[in-house]
């Protein structure tokens, strides 16, 4: 009896052992089934690959429609397959010591059955595959991304490159006044290496920058949002700079042409224009000069002073309009023969107050670097005390030729007979025997006298004539009372 008992527990026992064998390998059966659902539907591509082979294991649907081939070439495949040559050795690398949980194994670049090459993210961890070690991986397609990456780092390079390429100086400064980038000009002007520069504070790499206008106008376009122009000069390095600062998302970009060699050339103009004005303001004469158009162009002080006597206005108020139109003609006329290239000197002779002044005018053109006429030079000197002294002079010539002429006529004709009557008397008849060769020798001696003070007579009016002849020949009278 209890043989039959102990049997039929023991048939019980091995129903049930049979009945939990069944269900727990449905259940088995049913959470792959579920897996392998998963596995497949997932929109991303997925694949599992023996890693010690590389030999691929198992792929899902998107892995076969991203990739070209079909679920039975795939598995003849290795994972190296599926990658450029060139990134075979990276991924070599990445599996001497993979960790086993999962990892973003990061970008790589992967190859379609086509050929067709594409950027992906792949994320991968270890896994069992009917009982043997594997790894699991998810793809990410991030081609556009990258493309579109790739196309912006190009165009940014190609911007440097540009920016580089320009003679003007450019700099861009973030919110924090540090420096993102700074093209070569912008070094050479600045004594800089991009290198040391970029990430710098502007106001701490260059701690004078803040002298000057540099500071508060950079400050205005930052806060203010509004594009600034102004000149200042880096003291340290004594570099001129024409700014241009304009804002962006992050901060403010800074072009500048340097000017250094336009203000020395400028501080130049002015120096010598300054020595210019002081050697004709030291001089009574009038220098002044018109353009084509009549205009006066600049004058010295003494000029002006004339001016203001003339029309009672001052330099920046005078008009041709204010000089009487008869009055002006001669020096239009003259400015007219200037203009065709004519360089030449008048003598103007005009009554004032009952007195005659004389005056010398010379007139120079202006020329431009194209050998072009564009003005008129004029310079006017006082020269009646000169005129003056020459008719004094043509005065005491007169004089001296009657003198010379008396001299060489009515004085010497007499001493010439004594001379002739000395000659005629026999020294031997003559009880003064003695005294007339000491009447000729002192005949001689005045003689020679004469004809001495005659040629001191002569040279004496050529010097005159020469001093005359050396004033402009043209002589120009006027009536006028100014």
């Amino acid at each position: 009896m209890y043989t039959t008992i102990a049997c039929a527990l023991l048939a019980v026992l091995l129903l049930n052992g049979w009945l939990m064998y069944f269900q727990l390998k449905k259940r088995r059966e049913d959470s792959s089934a579920d897996y392998k659902w998963l596995f497949d539907g997932i929109p991303t591509p997925m694949y599992i690959y023996d890693d010690q082979t590389f030999g691929f294991l198992a792929v899902n649907d998107a892995a076969v429609e991203q990739y070209g081939y079909t679920r039975e070439e795939f598995l003849q495949l290795k994972i190296t397959d599926i990658r450029p040559k060139e990134e075979i050795p990276a991924l070599l690398k990445f599996h001497e010591d993979p960790p086993e949980g999962h990892v973003n194994a990061g970008r790589w670049l992967h190859m379609n059955k086509s050929g067709q090459r594409f950027f992906v993210s792949v994320y991968t961890h270890f896994t069992l595959f009917e009982g043997k070690g594997a790894r699991q991986a998810l793809i990410v397609n991030i081609d556009e991304k990258m493309r579109a990456e790739q196309i912006v780092s190009e165009k940014s390079a190609e911007l440097e490159h540009m920016l580089d390429s320009i003679t003007d100086g450019f700099y861009a400064l973030n919110s924090r006044w540090e420096v993102t980038f700074i093209n070569k000009a912008a070094e050479q002007a600045l004594s800089c290496t991009r290198e040391k520069v970029i990430g710098k504070n502007l106001w701490d790499f260059f701690p004078r920058s803040r002298e000057g206008r540099f500071y508060e106008e950079y400050q205005r376009a930052m806060l203010e949002r509004v594009s600034v122009h102004f000149e200042e000069i880096y003291a340290p390095l004594g570099v001129w700079g024409s700014m241009n600062v304009y804002p962006t998302n992050d901060g403010i970009a800074v072009y500048f042409v340097d000017i250094t060699k336009q203000k020395k050339i400028q501080e130049k103009i002015y120096n010598d224009g300054q020595n210019l004005r002081a050697i004709i303001n030291n001089t009574r004469d009038l220098i002044w000069s018109v353009d084509r158009e009549f205009k006066i162009i600049t004058g010295n002080q003494a000029f002006w002073e004339r001016v203001k006597k003339l029309t009672g206005k001052n330099e920046d108020e005078v008009t041709n309009a204010d000089f009487k139109q008869e009055k002006v003609n001669f020096f239009f006329e003259s400015f007219e023969r200037s203009f065709k290239g004519d360089a030449f000197s008048i003598v103007r002779q005009r009554e004032f107050n009952g007195r005659q002044i004389y005056e010398q005018l010379n007139f120079n053109p202006i020329r431009d670097l194209h050998n072009e006429v564009i003005g008129v030079n004029c310079f006017l000197r006082d020269i009646t005390e000169s005129q003056e002294y020459l008719h004094k002079t043509e005065d005491q010539n007169k004089r001296l030729r009657e003198i010379a002429w008396i001299q060489s006529h009515h004085v010497r004709a007499p001493l010439a007979r004594i001379l002739g009557l000395a000659q005629l008397c026999e020294l031997e008849d003559s009880p003064n025997a003695q005294i007339i060769p000491m009447l000729k020798q002192s005949a001689d001696e005045l003689d020679q006298m004469i004809m001495e003070i005659t040629m001191l007579t002569s040279a004496f009016m050529d010097h005159g004539e020469n001093a005359r002849a050396a004033l402009p020949g043209q002589i120009i009278r006027e009536n006028q009372q100014q």
